[in-house]
């Protein structure tokens, strides 16, 4: 799952099938974050839940995504926090996230008709599993141990019997009916009958995954470690990860693994053939996007510390860099609202590929970074730090010999590309931070709009801004179109907006046929070029959860590139 999409992949080929996405009118799934998910003993079914007022849960098929049932938690209950089939997959359980942390049991085969519903308590439940022995029984992990629940109205406290009561993170279940809870300072708990039998040391920290299949157990913790134990908790092997696994499941001889960092991984049980199936961006926002346009290899950066390189032909990351070594300074007040554990010198939110390959990175700091090319993210050409404050939007002229850098500082950098990235010229004009900016096709001009919704027109090279440049430059031929403001643009506000601040991004094919939006609602619209009536008519379409920021076209105009900013996600489309 990402952002509002259930996928189903082909791990060798890397084709995937999509629950939840496609045209806004026809799409069928969730409208916000995943939250949860789950999948049936047989692996025919997905039950996923979103975060919201009133959550929505599917149950859909792997087989060809179609929908088997669907309801809404009640208002109120904020998110469904986790899911969990019985071991027939006749009922599907959920946790929420309101104020008593409620737990519902619902019927799938009577459309999601509510069976069962309980109070848990003011303390968060942290994970939730049916047993794989007993279709009515379940447990739920969280503050100071492990509550058993039974479907017919039955909860039981499980007791410690003198082992230590602590916090508990994860649950699993094994076929013999014993469940196996992790806690926060690494042990492993093993209960039957509602009380503890077992508890061991296994992992340095909290153990944040565990499972149990095949008479094996299996967890992830802290310590960045894959412990694999008998069905007593006795070691068999350690394999070391990347990062922590936040779920895991096995089938045959392959562990597979979600893990903190955006991977998901496969390897053996041996600990041989560590694979990385699939990565992405994994802290704060992702917004930067380009495209390399000798290559039309994808460039992605974010609030991670990295720069991530993407092979739109194979679907899979090629290349990574990172921002910065050293973490800097901790973010101050008023710079890129972000929940990244990052400091600002460690995320970024900008990105251009030039002519001459070099891409360009604008960091939440104001660094300007210069790298070498997509096959050499970590070398570094130039870096240049005159902005001061974060940089939203970069651009390299027409010719590939200037670049421009709009700051949050309300001023737009520009620099000398053959004179080693030298400052030849700040425009200084606008009241606003810069969010987006234009080059004219002969390379002189620029028109930029900033956060008071401005348009203003600037000669670049002589650096000063041309104040009657709506009516000099009305003819003028962009190289681009990334401005949500100007004629060419003023039909993509949707009837009843009365601000600019919902678009959030712009950008006009190379055949200057057509223009894409990025929207707060989640959307990737698709309009006509030029867009100069109001309320245009567009292509909506649905698959990310949250703010879209970027929506490019691919090199060749047959893709489109988005990213969604909190949901982290990158999409292709065609």
């Amino acid at each position: 799952m990402i952002a509002a999409l259930g996928i189903v992949m082909d791990k060798n080929s890397k084709q995937q099938r999509y629950f939840g996405a496609g045209e806004k009118r026809t799409a069928k799934g969730h409208t916000d974050d995943i939250r949860s998910l789950a999948i049936s003993p047989d692996r025919s079914l997905v039950a996923t839940g979103e975060v919201g007022a009133q959550p929505k849960m599917f149950v859909w098929r792997t087989s060809d995504c179609s929908i088997v049932s669907q309801f809404k938690l009640p208002r109120g209950a904020r998110a469904a926090v986790s899911v969990s089939f019985n071991k027939d997959a006749t009922l599907v359980a959920v946790t929420a996230d309101d104020n008593d942390h409620c737990l519902y049991v619902y019927d799938v085969a009577k459309g999601g008709a509510p069976v069962y519903s309980t109070k848990t308590g003011p303390e968060p439940i942290l994970a939730m599993a049916f047993s794989k022995h007993d279709p009515n029984l379940l447990a739920a992990a969280g503050k100071r141990g492990v509550v058993f629940f039974n479907v017919n109205g039955e909860t039981k406290k499980g007791l410690f019997k003198g082992a230590e009561m602590v916090d508990m993170a994860c649950l699993a279940w094994d076929e013999t009916g014993t469940c196996i809870s992790g806690s926060s300072k690494g042990d492993l708990y093993l209960w039957k009958g509602f009380s503890v039998i077992e508890a061991k040391k296994i992992h340095t920290g909290c153990v944040h995954s565990v499972a149990a299949i095949g008479g094996k157990l299996y967890s992830s913790g802290r310590d960045n470690q894959l412990c694999i134990l008998d069905a007593q908790a006795n070691f068999t092997n350690k394999i070391p990860l990347p990062s922590y696994a936040k779920a895991i499941d096995v089938l045959g001889s392959k562990i597979l693994l979600a893990t903190r960092n955006a991977s998901i991984l496969e390897v053996n049980a041996d600990g041989s053939g560590l694979t990385t199936i699939m990565q992405g961006h994994s802290d704060g926002e992702t917004w930067g996007v380009a495209v390399d346009p000798q290559t039309g290899i994808v460039l992605t950066t974010g609030d991670d510390n990295s720069i991530k390189a993407w092979d739109p032909k194979t679907k899979t990351c090629v290349g990574s860099g990172i921002l910065n070594a050293t973490a800097g300074p901790k973010k101050k007040t008023g710079g890129a609202s972000t929940l990244s554990m990052y400091p600002p010198n460690q995320c970024a939110r900008a990105l251009a590929v030039g002519k001459n390959g070099h891409v360009a990175v604008g960091l939440n700091n104001g660094e300007l970074h210069i790298r070498a090319g997509v096959n050499s993210l970590d070398q570094a050409v130039a870096k240049k730090t005159d902005a001061r404050e974060w940089i939203e939007v970069i651009a390299y002229s027409p010719n590939g010999e200037l670049l421009a850098v709009g700051s949050h500082d309300n001023n737009i950098y520009v620099y000398d590309v053959n004179g080693g990235y030298k400052l030849q010229a700040t425009l200084k004009a606008h009241n606003s931070f810069i969010t987006q900016l234009d080059w004219s096709v002969d390379g002189q001009y620029i028109h930029s709009v900033c956060g008071a919704y401005e348009l203003l027109f600037f000669h670049a090279t002589k650096g000063v801004q041309e104040k009657s440049g709506a009516s000099a430059l009305r003819d003028e031929e962009w190289a681009t179109w990334t401005t949500k403001f100007g004629w060419p643009a003023q039909g993509v506000f949707p009837p009843g907006v009365i601000d600019g601040s919902h678009i959030n991004g712009v950008s006009r094919s190379h055949d200057k046929q057509l223009l894409l939006t990025a929207d707060d609602w989640g959307l990737v619209n698709l309009y006509r070029f030029p867009c100069a009536a109001e309320a245009n008519k567009c292509w909506s379409y649905r698959g990310h959860s949250e703010h879209v920021v970027r929506a490019i076209f691919s090199s060749d105009d047959t893709h489109v590139f988005s990213v969604g900013g909190y949901d982290k996600a990158v999409m292709q489309w065609r």
